[in-house]
């Protein structure tokens, strides 16, 4: 466990190749006697997924039961190896496109008015692929939702701008944009001051 970095691991039965049971660090933690069988010290009921699940549910179970790597089982529940927290993330990582070269933009949306076909066509419009998407109830406001999507332009001004012009609350804008609002915002002020 130590060498694992994990404060569990599955029992699996020789014989059957079944998932029996999950031994806790605190369990086996300050057993002194090395002699001790691990039939004699006390488990916590068999955590496992299915082989064919998707990624998603394994990191749910992960997150909800607080283990760093699960017991993999075939339809038949027999045991078919184990898949590491690590595993998972770079799975989740390559879903979402995270390595790949673009920007993300954040749009906040009320439930009711929760579609994602306007966005996505307003967002096409402007020749922009999505390469991934997330949704996200924010904590402090159950009446909204956080969408953010990865998309394939390093340069969101246009897109940003489509989308504000159409109501969505644009809450997070590229590196790029940033320059650019600065820009305007100062040329304005420019603008301003020579008018004087």
């Amino acid at each position: 466990m130590d060498a694992w970095r994990t404060s569990s691991v599955p029992v699996i039965e020789p014989s059957t190749k079944k998932v029996i049971g999950l031994v806790l660090f605190e369990a086996v933690a300050d057993i002194a006697d090395v002699k001790t069988r691990l039939s004699d010290v006390e488990w916590s009921p068999a955590l496992y997924t299915f082989q064919n699940q998707h990624v998603f549910e394994v990191a749910r179970q992960m997150l909800q039961h607080e283990v760093r790597m699960l017991a993999v089982t075939d339809e038949m529940e027999t045991y078919r190896g184990i898949i590491e927290k690590k595993t998972v993330l770079e799975a989740l990582s390559s879903m979402l496109n995270i390595a790949a070269s673009g920007s993300v933009i954040t749009v906040m949306m009320e439930k009711p008015d929760f579609t994602l076909s306007k966005l996505v066509h307003l967002i096409e419009t402007e020749n922009a692929k999505i390469l991934g998407l997330t949704v996200e109830q924010p904590e402090y406001e159950e009446s909204l939702f956080q969408v953010s999507l990865k998309l394939n332009l390093e340069e969101t001004s246009a897109i940003t701008s489509s989308l504000k012009r159409h109501g969505f609350v644009v809450t997070s804008v590229a590196r790029k944009d940033l320059l650019h609002v600065d820009m305007t915002s100062r040329a304005n002020e420019l603008i301003r001051y020579l008018d004087l």
